[in-house]
């Protein structure tokens, strides 16, 4: 029996063994497939070796970014929870990144945050790139958009980068065109990308497409093109395929680059490769300026901040090209910038998955001249990847692709017409102090030149002035002015949607009645002491000027000063305090302003007469007890 065991154990070892080491060998394949980013193939060796049992950091980063590379946020959220669980001393900065934002796709977003906050802990970063807007405003969208998917999508297939073509469309398809070979790409299951073309309809629909003519499509990948601004020349993307030479980096990967092809009649021809490229890193998806002089693109290029970024470079007269610049960190970040478009006014537009979207890729617009950055919102935007945004913005048309609808990887363009914006200003102005409407104020709407554009009264019940045709998408400077109040004015921005804004101007009195028990102190700005100290500071000199000014424009008048400290100490001392505080507040304007001693009075109230509750023995910040230390100036008769 004993030798039985003995023979048993030794099967079972060895079996252990084999089975560890058939399972290793699986991961190694997996891991030579990720690394060329053939991440379908990957999956399903991964997948088969978890569902033996098999646990690693490795194991569950490389499923989490292969479900995550391939938009599969929820199977991404799975994998990385185990990642994070199981494995926290493991997991790397991007990795948490990336787990926030497939949370985010999820709509998870509170466990979203938290685990952005461990990635800028990683990484030592205090910027807050979840900031700038809140998820209710990006579901509601800053400008107005009705979305219809295009006709012309083939199902079960992807169809993105659309992309303006004269009349026509431009896009990027892995359609079956029927014919009798189909190359598989490993990394979605679908054939590799050609570029097609469509004729737009009066209702901005594609319905039908037939492949660009010319010799740019091969029978690797072509997508994201676009004509240069004299529609002689296009810019396209394709997998390191140069006169028929595939060609790949040290990882035995094939990155993307551009290219460029010369019109020639009704197609495109003479294909040369962009001399910015490299073999060892990707360069893809063109967009020009608004006056052709500069191309941007995405690429994961040294000098990159995070996976792939966006980039520029200037495009010479004599055909040559300049230095390459990145966009920087205003626009790019630890995650994926891609797909940019400039539109006719200069903006641009770009796809992200680097800050606070609905999840997935989302689609931003940046305005070079405010440097300011927007999410577009939704419709436009979703829990998945919605990307290749472009627009007419002098018709408000356009196109853009995404997976909502579908298989994370079956892409779809949705043809879009952004609403005309219609917007109104409503301002009310008031009194700074009582609050009520001062109505027969004159109200004023001027630009940011200071030109005047409208102007008009401000009626009663409410004090309310309207101006109904604003700019959207424009500052303006709203001045109210009154006889006997100082003229206020706010700067506001009209929103790119259709909307209501209110402004309110509160006037202060130029002018006020100053009656028995009156406290001049209204009139100027609180005087602080610093804690147990009696002099004047400078800040409080300059408000006890106002009040030697008040003293001498009515010489009549007199007044009680009151002093007062904060809770801290014994009350006792505090009482001393706030009488020595008096003595200097009254010596100040007595000595610095000539006022008559006779026409003072005043003592010390020590912490008697609290403003707030941070009375004996209550935490309250620095800022709360400041409060309690203070002058005031009561009128008492004149």
């Amino acid at each position: 029996m004993k030798q039985l065991l003995q023979v048993i154990l030794l099967l079972a070892i060895a079996f252990s063994f084999d089975s560890v080491y058939a399972q290793e060998r699986e991961i190694a394949k997996g891991n030579k497939k990720f690394d060329q980013y053939a991440f379908v193939d990957s999956q399903k060796i991964y997948l088969r070796v978890a569902e033996e049992g098999y646990e690693s950091a490795d194991l569950f980063s490389k499923l989490g970014d292969s479900f995550y590379y391939n938009a599969d946020y929820k199977e991404a959220v799975t994998w990385y929870t185990k990642l994070v669980e199981k494995y926290p001393e493991e997991v790397t900065p991007y990795q948490y990144f990336r787990y926030a934002q497939a949370l985010r796709a999820e709509k998870q977003y509170d466990k979203s945050t938290e685990m952005i906050a461990l990635y800028q802990e990683a990484v030592s970063s205090s910027d807050d790139i979840y900031s700038s807007q809140s998820i209710s405003e990006i579901e509601n969208g800053s400008a107005t958009f009705e979305i219809e998917k295009l006709k012309v999508n083939a199902a079960k297939f992807s169809d993105f980068a659309p992309s303006f073509y004269g009349e026509q469309l431009l896009f990027a398809s892995t359609r079956d065109t029927g014919t009798f070979t189909k190359r598989i790409h490993k990394w979605n299951d679908q054939p590799f990308l050609d570029l097609y073309v469509g004729d737009i309809d009066e209702n901005n629909q594609v319905a039908t497409a037939s492949k660009l003519p010319g010799s740019v499509n091969t029978e690797f990948h072509e997508s994201t093109a676009l004509l240069s601004t004299d529609g002689n020349t296009l810019y396209f993307t394709r997998n390191n395929f140069t006169n028929d030479t595939y060609k790949a980096d040290s990882n035995n990967t094939n990155r993307l680059k551009l290219y460029k092809a010369q019109r020639n009649g009704d197609g495109f021809n003479n294909v040369e490769e962009l001399p910015f490229n490299d073999n060892g890193f990707s360069t893809a998806h063109p967009a020009l300026s608004t006056d052709g002089k500069t191309l941007y693109f995405a690429s994961d290029r040294p000098g990159t901040y995070g996976e792939s970024d966006l980039w520029k470079i200037a495009l010479n007269e004599d055909g040559t090209f300049g230095e390459v610049e990145n966009l920087g960190d205003k626009i790019n970040t630890p995650g994926r910038e891609t797909f940019p478009f400039i539109s006719k006014e200069g903006k641009l537009y770009f796809s992200t998955d680097g800050r606070a979207g609905l999840g997935g890729l989302d689609v931003y617009v940046y305005d070079f001249e405010d440097e300011s950055l927007e999410n577009i919102g939704a419709p436009v935007n979703s829990v998945k990847d919605d990307f290749t945004f472009i627009i007419n913005s002098e018709t408000g048309r356009g196109f853009f692709a995404t997976n909502r609808a579908n298989n994370p990887l079956d892409d779809d363009i949705y043809t879009f017409i952004q609403s005309a914006c219609e917007s109104t200003l409503i301002v009310n102005v008031i009194d700074k102090n009582t609050k009520e409407p001062l109505n027969g104020a004159m109200v004023g709407v001027r630009d940011t030149e200071n030109n005047l554009v409208v102007s008009g009264i401000a009626e009663a019940p409410d004090a309310t002035f309207a101006y109904n045709d604003p700019e959207c998408d424009k500052e303006y400077f709203i001045r109210g002015e009154m006889e006997g109040y100082l003229t206020d004015e706010k700067l506001v921005k009209i929103p790119s949607s259709s909307s209501e804004v209110s402004v309110v101007l509160e006037l202060e009195p130029s002018i006020t009645q100053i009656p028995p028990d009156f406290d001049l102190g209204k009139l100027i700005n609180p005087i602080y002491f610093d804690f147990d100290k009696s002099y004047i500071r400078p800040d409080a000199a300059v408000e006890l000027a106002k009040v030697i000014e008040i003293l001498k424009e009515y010489p009549e008048l007199r007044i009680d000063v009151r002093s007062h400290t904060d809770s801290r100490g014994n009350d006792a001392y505090n009482l001393a305090l706030s009488e020595r505080r008096n003595k200097s507040t009254i010596d100040y304007i007595v000595e610095e302003g000539g006022i008559s001693r006779e026409r003072l009075t005043g003592r010390g109230y020590g912490e008697t007469q609290l403003l707030n509750e941070c009375s004996n023995g209550v935490q309250c910040t620095e800022e709360q007890h400041q409060l309690n230390r203070r002058s005031e100036f009561i009128v008492q008769d004149y």
